[in-house]
């Protein structure tokens, strides 16, 4: 090998090992954000299930639905 071609590939070598050192950076970087999303996610998720929850205690009772909660409530 010609001195020239070695000096070109211990370049391109040192060049692409700089590169995917970034890579890999860049890849746990998106698994942590990916992470934190999905986590997000399930407390998003959550919250909503909360408020809903909430929101259904001022509905008004409709009759049939009174009935079966007082029936259910009476000793048998």
């Amino acid at each position: 090998m010609k001195f020239r071609d070695a000096v070109v590939w211990r370049e391109v070598v040192d060049e692409l090992a700089n590169a995917l050192e970034v890579a890999i950076g860049f890849a746990a970087q998106v698994r942590r954000n990916a992470r934190m999303t999905a986590d997000d996610a399930v407390r998003l998720e959550d919250s909503i299930a909360r408020a809903v929850s909430v929101l259904k205690r001022l509905q008004p009772r409709s009759p049939a639905r009174k009935r079966e909660r007082q029936s259910a409530k009476r000793p048998r």
